[in-house]
């Protein structure tokens, strides 16, 4: 909203000086407009219904996501459980994946699965670099590809992840991208 506020200002500051205002109020609609449909995309996502918490093969979410994309694969079992939301977690590697078939192809996303002191991490990872030096900033709502007014799904996946106690991280080294969901293991 504060951006919309800005060009506004903007054109408010353009009239006395008779200097057109109309492009300045174009893009505070533009910026109001994506706020509002931010706004709505939140709120959804806020208000939606969740499943309970359950005991899930975390080998079997992992091939049932990645079967969404026909040709990614899937190296290494853990042959563990996890404890969380079946649809929340099932969305957060489906996020992952989708940004990496997005950006480099079904065929060039690699899954591996790991399992280590009590956590279990599913790595996608793909060919390519991140645009930026601060992975930080793409979990942002505003970071979107081209053609897109909003990213949410890594938003929503490091939430679904922090739900069940884990969390997503990305990493990017030697023309690889790494989105990374940590768990922790269920124990017995």
């Amino acid at each position: 909203l504060s951006a919309g506020s800005l060009h506004r200002e903007g054109a408010d500051r353009r009239r006395p000086n008779a200097t057109d205002p109309t492009k300045a109020l174009a893009v505070a609609r533009a910026e109001l407009s994506r706020a509002f449909d931010l706004f709505d995309l939140a709120r959804d996502f806020l208000l939606e219904e969740r499943d309970a918490a359950e005991t899930i093969d975390f080998d079997g979410l992992v091939l049932e996501a990645s079967k969404a994309h026909e040709g990614t694969i899937v190296e290494g079992r853990t042959g563990a459980r996890v404890q969380g939301r079946r649809a929340c977690l099932a969305g957060a590697l489906s996020a992952l994946l989708v940004n990496a078939v997005e950006a480099s192809g079904a065929a060039a996303v690699r899954m591996h699965l790991e399992r280590r002191d009590g956590r279990l991490r599913a790595r996608v990872e793909n060919p390519g670099s991140l645009g930026t030096d601060n992975p930080e900033t793409l979990f942002s709502p505003k970071a979107a590809r081209a053609g897109r007014k909003w990213g949410m799904g890594l938003a929503r996946a490091r939430v679904a992840a922090a739900e069940a106690g884990g969390s997503v991280t990305l990493e990017q080294h030697d023309g690889c991208v790494a989105a990374i969901l940590d768990l922790p293991e269920e124990s017995v």
